[in-house]
């Protein structure tokens, strides 16, 4: 049986998440920030367990917590890459959730009563070229955090039990 590597499984993890995440989004009809999305971070974290328990059942050479990382590492980064790719390409196509975002902006703008009908126009011109920077970053920072952590404590975990065995 062909073993995949771990950049293969972050690839194929990715896909499993855009697809998951389509499938709320069109059929589901889910708006982006759902519940459903707790689904989609599962697949990601089982993704990249995925890649460290393979790993730690047919790596050969000495298996310790920096040779761990390295392996979460090279899986988590693709799919922070496709997801921020994903990212991009949704929000490119979907500036609806961008305009109601900075219409929700301008409106609690004017209730706080503080700010000058000029200051929450230019305020809103100002979100409008930052929206898409942001959303892509917002991306990247969200998976790679969460991938690091997730490959941290798994590789602590299994480079101790490999020590205690």
């Amino acid at each position: 049986m062909k073993q995949f590597s771990p950049t293969q499984k972050g690839l194929l993890t990715g896909i499993l998440m855009i697809l998951a995440s389509l499938f709320s989004l069109y059929i589901l009809k889910n708006p982006v920030e759902s519940y459903f999305q707790f689904i989609v971070y599962t697949i990601f974290c089982a993704g990249v367990l995925w890649s460290l328990l393979s790993f730690s059942i047919t790596a050969v050479d000495k298996k310790t917590f920096s040779s761990y990382f390295s392996t979460g590492f090279k899986t988590f980064v693709v799919i922070s890459l496709l997801m921020a790719v994903f990212a991009y390409i949704y929000f490119s196509f979907h500036l609806e959730f961008r305009d109601n975002k900075i219409a929700e902006n301008s409106k609690l703008l004017l209730l706080q009563g503080n700010h000058l009908p000029k200051e929450i126009e230019d305020n809103a011109a100002q979100l409008k070229k930052m929206f898409m920077p942001m959303m892509i970053s917002a991306a990247i920072f969200r998976y790679m955090i969460i991938g690091a952590l997730i490959t941290v404590i798994a590789a602590g975990f299994l480079s101790k039990k490999n020590t205690t065995v």
